[in-house]
């Protein structure tokens, strides 16, 4: 195991503990850090074979250890939240889903009490 995994598997660790973050469960999938699909089963007739994938994988690495890559060691928290504009289309919906439960409520209130 590499230490930048050993690095994020800490990290998920770390922020399982904390209370806003428990509804995510980091800790118990800490050791596959996040991962929580399903491996498929390769055939080698319909598509590549996990041999293949981890060469590809090498070679890339090893292709990616130039003098000009960036790493950044230092992580910090950026926020959380909507973006002013994400904030402003959340608002919209939020708007509308009001407005339809209200119209809704309306309706069948109405003798007949058609819901639409």
């Amino acid at each position: 195991m590499s230490e930048h995994v050993r690095t994020l598997m800490r990290a998920c660790w770390r922020l399982g503990g904390l209370r806003e973050y428990e509804p995510l469960h980091l800790r118990p999938w800490t050791h596959t850090l996040g991962y929580r699909g399903h491996i498929l089963t390769k055939s080698r007739a319909y598509s590549t074979t996990y041999a293949a994938l981890r060469a590809e994988r090498s070679d890339h690495v090893g292709r990616s250890e130039s003098s000009d890559t960036i790493t950044d060691s230092h992580w910090r928290y950026a926020g959380s939240g909507h973006s002013p504009g994400g904030a402003l289309i959340a608002a919209g919906v939020a708007e509308d889903l009001a407005v339809s439960r209200e119209l809704s409520r309306e309706a069948a209130q109405r003798p007949g009490g058609s819901h639409g």
